[in-house]
């Protein structure tokens, strides 16, 4: 009996460390943004996003931060890649005025690649640390820009070409 709790034991601390070591550095944070991006897994990188940036999200919010969102699964970053991580000095934040943050970041995570020959692209994911781990941190739109991203979409669906199914009811 005890033989087997204590193997259990052990299985929960190695199971307990290795999800402990994946996010406990804004380096591993940007290794498990990666794997998720690159295997397609919505529900990984939501794991990644700070509780707060997720929390309450409804309307246009919650639509600007699912597009947000899924836009990063337009690409597969490569094995060959640089990662560098850059704390953010000062009191100004990224997007000042422009975006509201719901958990102020304090650090910058850039994934930069080759896309092809003279090209590049860098992905930039802004950071924090709670309780030992590391979180993305999203912005939301702050009220001017939501009004403008409801004009935008309402625009969008404005122009939008009638759907097929709207022809075919008329035969």
């Amino acid at each position: 009996m005890t033989m087997k709790i204590n193997v259990l034991l052990a299985v929960l601390l190695l199971a307990v460390g290795a999800f402990a070591g994946e996010s406990d550095t804004p380096e591993g944070l940007a290794e498990q943004f990666i794997s998720a991006i690159n295997t397609k897994s919505a529900e990984k990188q939501r794991t990644l996003v700070h509780p707060q940036c997720l929390a309450g999200l409804a309307g246009l919010q919650k639509e600007f931060m699912d597009e947000t969102l899924s836009r990063d699964f337009r690409r597969v970053i490569p094995e060959k890649r640089n990662v560098k991580v850059t704390a953010l000095k000062g009191p100004d934040l990224p997007f000042a005025g422009a975006m509201a943050w719901p958990v102020t970041p304090t650090h910058q995570i850039e994934v930069e690649f080759s896309t092809g020959e003279n090209a590049s692209v860098s992905v930039i994911r802004f950071t924090a640390k709670e309780k030992d781990r590391w979180f993305i941190i999203i912005p939301m739109l702050n009220p001017e820009n939501l009004k403008k991203y409801e004009e935008k979409k309402a625009s969008q669906q404005t122009n939008a070409p009638a759907s097929s199914s709207a022809s075919d009811s008329r035969r």
